[in-house]
């Protein structure tokens, strides 16, 4: 038992009302750098229902990159990679740990008798400087999904599978998409050239994560989309970049009207296959 996560996890259920700390893991300097920007911002547990939200302040990873690197990324590669990439780093990785972590406190010690729906807000500066306050992720567990979890021997790294309905928003998609790239470059005549094409693609795919059970944009297509996207954002004003993007959204929620969530997911799946091929 790993000492800071311990008492990491300890805090965790405290701040959710619980009376005990759990039995944890390692990666102790990166789960103490967490508890330096995340906090529980509200939790109401009685019979109309379960509702937890947690906040992280996004400007809290730029100063401990190194510290997350170290604990749950690839070392390969340097920090300046992951400081350009520092929303999505922030989003996979970091948002994804917290989110295990508040449900596991919740879980292990309180018995909510119905589903507990959970999500977490972001706390971030705009271009312009301006505070804002947006929400990255929400997911629901139940005590069935919990009673099938050993905490002690879990990896973090797989809460998305495991938690019911784990869904990172459409809003923090496009937020993070002015970023390169976590996938491996592609060619540099790739890189130069926008294709509206691709623009509208990467837009579907964020929406489908409504209609989708699965998350496609966590796919070799949903990568290849998103980064010949963002050359358009380089290129394009961000009120042509919005209304193509609302206008391909709007397409797929026609089709979700027309021929309901199923059947929408289906064209999609078909769809996918040849929009991003190269």
């Amino acid at each position: 038992m790993q000492m800071v996560r311990l008492i990491t996890v300890s805090l965790i259920s405290s701040l959710l009302g619980c009376s005990q700390a759990l039995a944890a893991t390692d990666d102790d300097a990166a789960y103490s750098a967490l508890l330096d920007f995340a906090s529980i911002s509200s939790k109401t547990i009685n019979s109309a229902g379960c509702l937890v939200t947690g906040t992280i302040d996004f400007g809290g990873i730029v100063s401990k990159l190194d510290v997350f690197k170290e604990a749950w990324l690839n070392r390969d590669y340097s920090t300046d990679f992951y400081g350009q990439r520092r929303k999505q780093v922030f989003i996979y990785i970091i948002v994804k740990r917290y989110a295990e972590l508040i449900t596991e406190g919740l879980f292990h010690n309180e018995k909510p008798s119905s589903v507990c729906s959970f999500s977490i807000n972001a706390k971030y500066d705009d271009k312009y400087g301006k505070t804002q306050d947006m929400t990255v992720v929400t997911w629901k567990f139940d005590q069935t999904t919990n009673g099938k979890v050993v905490w002690e021997n879990f990896d973090p790294r797989d809460f998305a599978r495991i938690a019911i309905d784990y869904k990172i928003t459409p809003e923090a998609m496009s937020w993070l998409s002015d970023e390169p790239s976590m996938a491996e470059k592609k060619s540099s005549d790739d890189q130069k050239i926008c294709q509206p094409d691709m623009l509208k693609a990467n837009a579907v795919f964020i929406r489908a994560t409504t209609y989708c059970s699965k998350n496609y944009m966590d796919s070799p297509a949903g990568y290849y989309a998103l980064a010949m996207s963002r050359q358009c954002s380089q290129s394009m004003d961000e009120e042509k970049l919005k209304a193509i993007t609302m206008d391909a959204m709007k397409q797929l929620d026609g089709l979700a009207r027309q021929r309901g969530r199923a059947g929408a997911c289906r064209w999609f799946k078909t769809s996918r296959e040849t929009c991003c091929e190269r």
